[in-house]
């Protein structure tokens, strides 16, 4: 049997909540964006928990992504709210992501017939570093403590933070007459800060994710002359 292992994906920072998953899932989870990244596409979900385990809302189980070609960013209502928050977002249209809400409806069931919970939401910055930005904050769902980004910018070397997130209902959503620039900067307000994140499992799975996330390590380690 392999032992049990843990690894900080994410440095806490000094502070006390640090976001648990398991390090398989990470994995998962982390190839799945990759894939898509590959193809020119960005990805969206959930992700859920156990609402009768420890370490609930914070710890994830399991992930459910939305189809990324079924992306509703580019039909016109929501095209021009997006063009509106910059140029950016003007110039990249796969900047953004609404997920259609008939899939979302169908996730939401399919997540309390299994029943566990959706815990937060995730997304991938494609050009972007793992900050939480302007915009990020404003579709940032409040129901939601919690949000995961992981940023594919240098795809050989992803970087997965989580953030805890604190909002008011009525801040929630984005418009077309914003008129906005720089959106996709970092938020700097007391409402987001930066969470730990603890993958957990065999050492096998930890050691994969590991590199995955370090494939430059690994190479320097394979290097190193043997005594």
């Amino acid at each position: 049997m392999s032992a049990h292992s843990s690894f900080m994906v994410a440095p806490s920072g000094g502070g006390t909540d640090v976001i648990e998953m398991p390090a398989h899932l990470c994995r998962r989870l982390l190839r799945r964006a990759q894939d898509l990244h590959a193809a020119g596409l960005k990805a969206f979900g959930l992700l859920v928990g156990d609402p009768a385990a420890a370490g609930h809302p914070f710890r994830a189980i399991d992930v459910v992504m939305f189809d990324p070609r079924r992306n509703r960013r580019n039909e016109p209502a929501t095209r021009a709210a997006f063009h509106a928050q910059g140029t950016y977002f003007r110039r990249y249209e796969d900047a953004g992501f609404v997920a259609d809400p008939g899939d979302v409806l169908r996730a939401w069931r399919m997540i309390e017939d299994s029943g566990l919970e959706a815990v937060a939401p995730f997304h991938v910055h494609r050009r972007q570093p793992a900050n939480f930005s302007v915009i990020d904050y404003r579709l940032h769902n409040p129901a939601f403590a919690w949000h995961l980004v992981i940023s594919l910018r240098e795809a050989s070397r992803p970087v997965i933070q989580p953030f805890r997130v604190c909002k008011e209902p009525t801040e929630f959503g984005i418009d077309e007459r914003d008129h906005r620039e720089g959106s996709e900067q970092p938020y700097l307000g007391p409402e987001v800060g930066p969470l730990g994140l603890r993958v957990t499992g065999s050492s096998g799975q930890v050691q994969r994710l590991r590199r995955a996330l370090h494939p430059t390590e690994n190479r320097r380690r394979q290097a190193q002359p043997v005594g």
